[in-house]
């Protein structure tokens, strides 16, 4: 009988020694998180590529040094700017209402051929505050690129921004160039676009959205896995898949701590490839 009783003080005694570990296991947690957290996080440079696409529709490497934020939790600013090139098209509309309801204002390229098939959707985007940008007349990389010249790039260029200018009052100067500035524009070519006033994006992450049709996660989770440094541009397409995959994508961004913007052409910055500052 001794031994039983002893037996089962032994096992209270168990049992209360492990409740009081857990309880202060989770004192310690509440209390010292988020330096646990950040702790977590810290981490040095790590080198990463940019994606970019090629006029076979493979990649051309461009490496680019990526750092991530020194705290997961501090107070470091993080901007993130939202892009879609190839528009406007029929999912533009849906589009809007999304970044409408999350009150995220975003940046379109368009392609200056299609704006005539949907100008009550570039008239919506530049009245809600979204960046009416350029991404030339015909996004044909032969026409644009092996003339031999900067000249038909830039007339279509100069032609979209007309158009623009008559539909909407407002008349853009950055352009986005299809496939991405390198490495078909070469130096005299840049400096012939600064030359017509214009500047130049590239971005910071290539989605892959194009490629991802009845994708939308594999879209969210090439974000995820590439969202790091302190200010990213996000390169997406109007695609049926990157719209279903937009809302997943603005709340993983602003849980992220990102603050989310659009182009501000009194605030620009240098974003090519190849780090043209006259662009």
């Amino acid at each position: 009988m001794r031994r039983r009783t002893r037996r089962r003080r032994v096992r209270r005694n168990r049992i209360l020694f492990a409740a009081s570990v857990i309880v202060l296991a989770c004192a310690a947690i509440w209390m010292y998180g988020d330096f646990i957290i950040d702790s977590f996080w810290q981490t040095e440079e790590v080198q990463t590529e940019i994606e970019q696409p090629s006029m076979l529709g493979g990649f051309t490497l461009v490496p680019t040094d990526k750092k991530v934020p020194i705290k997961y939790k501090g107070n470091v600013e993080k901007t993130v700017y939202i892009t879609f090139d190839d528009g406007p098209s029929k999912y533009t509309d849906d589009i809007l209402d999304v970044l409408q309801q999350y009150n995220v204002k975003a940046t379109f390229f368009m392609i200056g051929s299609e704006i005539h098939k949907y100008p009550d959707e570039v008239k919506r985007l530049t009245e809600e505050g979204h960046y009416p940008g350029m991404h030339t007349m015909s996004h044909d990389y032969h026409r644009l690129y092996k003339s031999g010249g900067s000249a038909n790039f830039l007339n279509e260029v100069s032609q979209e921004q007309d158009i623009i200018h008559e539909l909407t009052g407002y008349r853009p100067e950055l352009v986005r160039a299809p496939f991405g500035s390198a490495p078909q524009i070469d130096e005299a070519f840049r400096k012939d676009i600064a030359d017509s006033g214009y500047k130049l994006w590239d971005w910071t992450i290539d989605s892959l959205d194009w490629d991802l049709p009845g994708k939308p996660k594999q879209i969210l989770a090439n974000v995820k896995h590439n969202v790091h440094k302190d200010m990213e541009v996000i390169l997406f397409h109007e695609k049926e898949q990157t719209l279903e995959a937009l809302p997943d994508v603005i709340r993983y961004l602003k849980r992220m701590g990102y603050q989310i913007e659009v182009y501000n052409p009194d605030q620009h910055f240098v974003l090519n490839f190849k780090n043209d500052a006259r662009l």
